[in-house]
C-alpha cells in the first residue's frame, strides 16, 4: 500500500507542469555529476538524461481514482482495527470483574466452611455459593 501512495505521489509530481532548464550530465574523474551548467573544462561531458514525458490525463485520472480507493480501503481498515480493539478490551474488562468476582466468592465460601458449625441456612447458603462458584470459576 505504501509502494502504491508513492507511485501515486511520483504520478502526481509527473503531472506538474515541467520546469525548463537545460542540464549538463559531466564527468569528472570517477564521479558524474549533473549541472544547469555547461561541464568544466577537464571534464567529460556527456549525454543529459531523458526527461519523463507527463503523464497523460488518463493516467493522472487512474492515479486520483486509485488514490480514492486506496484512502476508503484504510478507512475501512482502520475502523476494523478502532471495533476489534474496543471489542477486546470489553472482553478484558468482563475477564476481571469475572476474575474479582470469583476471588469474591472464594472468599465467601471459605471464611464460611472456617466456621465450626452451621445453621441450616448457612449450609444451603454454602451450597449454593460452592454451586455458583463451580458454574462460573470452575473446580474448588
Amino acid at each position: 500500500m505504501i509502494v502504491r501512495a508513492s507511485l501515486i505521489v511520483m504520478a502526481l509530481l509527473l503531472a506538474s507542469p515541467p520546469v525548463h532548464a537545460e542540464i549538463h550530465k559531466c564527468r569528472q574523474g570517477e564521479r558524474v555529476v549533473y549541472q544547469e551548467f555547461p561541464c568544466p573544462t577537464g571534464s567529460q561531458s556527456l549525454a543529459p538524461p531523458k526527461a519523463q514525458p507527463a503523464p497523460s490525463a488518463y493516467e493522472v485520472e487512474q492515479a486520483r481514482a486509485r488514490a480514492k480507493n486506496d484512502i476508503a480501503a484504510a478507512e475501512v481498515l482502520r475502523k476494523h482495527v478502532e471495533r476489534t480493539t474496543k471489542t477486546q478490551e470489553k472482553q478484558r474488562t468482563a475477564a476481571r470483574k469475572q476474575e474479582t468476582d470469583c476471588m469474591h466468592l472464594l472468599g465467601k465460601i471459605e471464611k464460611t466452611e472456617a466456621k465450626a458449625s452451621l445453621g441450616k441456612n448457612q449450609k444451603s447458603t454454602l451450597k449454593s455459593d460452592q454451586r455458583k462458584y463451580r458454574k462460573e470459576c470452575g473446580p474448588i
